[in-house]
């Protein structure tokens, strides 16, 4: 899809709308006035959530006492909340988030009665639960994550979890909540962990190569911008640690070709000359078992850090089918800047004075 094609879908931009359902019902709106709408989405480890403002037209003081419009009630603490946005007819919204309100704050001004609220999606349920485990019979880090998202089921509708290697290493939770572990497992593969849609997600970058949306220079661009930076750029990534059977043969691996996520050609490293092979990462981890093991972990440390080299944000009109962890492609501007790009997070915002989405795009190769 273009930008043309998306003028032509989301009715030229014009007349944005909003609704919501709260714990599966529509929130009645003929007496409420949203005056912003913020949904941010995101692959890293952080929750996506929402904010929403709304005044209740109704909510007024009588007889010494704060009538609050009957539709707020609705709005309160372990709701969930689906929020929906489009163009035109309220019919023609899509949904862009579910969550579960996380905060409820009540703003007068005078007259003026407003509900600011926070939902986030179903990571913040997993925040509060603590434990120190060993995964018995479990050989692999996806099979673990499984086995902690079976206790919030029904907390989303799916979940998409990309199958990782056997180690050799207990799999362990240290006196980790259920979220600190996940999002431990998945610094350890360079995976991402992250909930859009109520669908949960444990994948690669990988995962998913298609591209949203084809962004060309215009009047429904608002901004392009890209930085490339070479910070925390190495050569290569060593991992090792003693092997107990023999001390002569460590297990031990080294690593210099980054796994390409977007366009491009050369890695930050690869970039300019001025960086070395004496600009490297050397780390022990007593976790690993085997040189495959070991290579692993350096290839995910490797693209860990890469992923830094390249970051930028794209303004937009408001367009609620993008969401992170797909491709978004530039077109018509020039040979270095036309590629795909992987969107690391999406904030979508509407307020009296339109609707638009900012995309927060990254790649480690140019």
């Amino acid at each position: 899809m273009t930008l043309n094609d998306a003028a032509q879908k989301f009715n030229n931009f014009q007349r944005p709308v909003a609704y919501f359902h709260v714990n599966g019902s529509l929130l009645p709106g003929e007496q409420l006035i949203y005056t912003s709408i913020q949904v941010n989405m995101s692959t890293g480890m952080e929750a996506s959530d929402c904010t929403l403002e709304v005044v209740g037209q109704y909510s007024r003081f009588e007889d010494g006492k704060l009538q609050m419009d009957t539709s707020l009630d609705k709005l309160v603490l372990g709701a969930k909340l689906e929020v929906f946005l489009g163009y035109g007819e309220s019919k023609n919204a899509q949904s862009v988030f579910v969550g579960y309100i996380s905060s409820q704050e009540i703003d007068i001004q005078g007259d003026r009665v407003a509900v600011i609220v926070t939902a986030m999606d179903c990571k913040q349920f997993m925040m509060n639960s603590y434990r120190s485990l060993q995964k018995k019979g479990i050989t692999k880090y996806s099979e673990a994550v499984n086995d902690v998202l079976k206790n919030y089921t029904a907390l989303y509708k799916s979940k998409q979890v990309e199958v990782s290697a056997e180690v050799l290493a207990p799999i362990e939770q240290h006196n980790q909540s259920d979220y600190d572990f996940v999002v431990s497992l998945a610094k350890r593969l360079n995976y991402l962990f992250y909930v859009v849609q109520d669908t949960v997600y444990f994948v690669s970058y990988k995962k998913f190569t298609d591209s949203l949306l084809t962004v060309e220079p215009g009047e429904n661009l608002r901004r392009f911008r890209r930085e490339v930076t070479l910070a925390n750029q190495v050569k290569s990534v060593t991992v090792r640690n003693h092997n107990t059977e023999d001390a002569s043969k460590p297990f031990e691996a080294k690593v210099t070709a980054v796994t390409g996520v977007g366009g491009g050609k050369k890695a930050g490293a690869d970039a300019i000359k001025l960086i070395t092979a004496t600009m490297e990462k050397v780390v022990a981890d007593g976790s690993v078992r085997s040189e495959a093991e070991s290579k692993a972990r350096a290839q995910a440390l490797l693209d860990q850090m890469s992923m830094g080299f390249l970051t930028g944000t794209i303004e937009l009109s408001g367009i609620p089918i993008l969401f992170p962890g797909h491709m978004i492609t530039l077109k018509g501007f020039n040979k270095d800047l036309n590629r795909d790009y992987f969107i690391t997070k999406v904030v979508h915002h509407l307020d009296r004075d339109g609707f638009d989405t900012t995309v927060h795009i990254a790649g480690n190769k140019m």
